[in-house]
């Protein structure tokens, strides 16, 4: 078991001003590092408990490959991948093919910064995962480099963070993907509560840091896949957990966000009778 952290998770975005707001005024985000760069332009953001969200911008080269994933979507935004932190990458690459799973776009160049990606028809996950062996933050390893830093595009003022506990997705194969994170990733699987007669079964995964991650299988066409929520919670409050039976219907309940192409789902518990609460953050639309 190689992985110690779901790190991020990264959206490809036409430009990150509209997503970052949107994330600091509804949960808070605030914005960690960003960078421009010829093939792409990577900025990240935030939550409590220091969990992450990657906004990638095309880079300026007509080349990118944000440019061209963003074509291939319509121009809209959408899910890219998820990120796991792993003590070796050449033992979570070795566990990735002795699980079938051949890395692609290996580069174990960088001391500070080795990586590897596991492409989502391999996997069975309906995303793309990158592994990454580093000892420093982004920002560590970026701190004496002003070449390429691009300041925080948004206004940023002391509203408080929210966290991220969920993220959810559709999978094709539940068998399979439990079976990659498991031992590819250093998964823990968990249980959910018995799902209604002729609902898609459903699985959770955790780390010992990160947010956890919930896959369905999907009930529509074998093509339907991929990232679908992410579920937050007021950071001083309890939310439902994976022990709830309303949790699955709370993440796929969520508004969809275009500036993130993924639902955000709150994950408050409900309140009592005859009680008012006064939310933290006022609600996505």
């Amino acid at each position: 078991m190689s992985a110690h952290e779901l790190d991020h998770v990264a959206f490809a975005v036409p430009a990150w001003s509209s997503a970052g707001e949107l994330l600091h005024r509804e949960l808070g985000a605030r914005f960690a590092s960003g960078f421009s760069l010829s093939a792409f332009s990577p900025c990240q953001v935030a939550l409590a408990e220091d969990m992450r969200l990657e906004l990638l911008e095309p880079g300026s080269s007509p080349a990118s490959f944000i440019r061209r994933f963003l074509a291939d979507n319509g121009g809209n935004a959408a899910p890219h991948h998820i990120t796991f932190k792993v003590h070796d990458i050449s033992a979570a690459m070795a566990a990735a093919r002795a699980a079938g799973v051949n890395p692609i776009l290996v580069n174990t160049e960088h001391p500070l910064w080795q990586e590897a990606f596991l492409h989502p028809r391999d996997t069975g996950l309906g995303f793309l995962v990158q592994m990454v062996h580093t000892p420093q933050s982004l920002e560590q390893i970026t701190a004496d480099n002003d070449e390429f830093t691009i300041p925080c595009p948004w206004p940023e003022t002391e509203v408080p963070r929210a966290r991220l506990p969920v993220v959810f997705g559709l999978v094709r194969d539940l068998e399979r993907a439990g079976r990659v994170l498991r031992s590819v990733l250093g998964a823990t699987g968990f249980p959910l509560p018995a799902l209604p007669r002729g609902e898609p079964a459903a699985a959770g995964f955790r780390w010992p840091q990160g947010a956890d991650l919930i896959l369905q299988e999907s009930a529509d066409s074998p093509g339907v896949s991929g990232l679908r929520a992410l579920g937050y919670a007021a950071a001083s409050e309890p939310a439902l957990g994976p022990e709830h039976p309303g949790l699955l219907e709370a993440l796929v309940a969520g508004p969809f966000v275009p500036e993130l192409g993924i639902r955000i789902s709150s994950l408050r518990l409900p309140d009592p009778p005859g009680s008012v609460r006064h939310p933290v953050h006022q609600t996505t639309t």
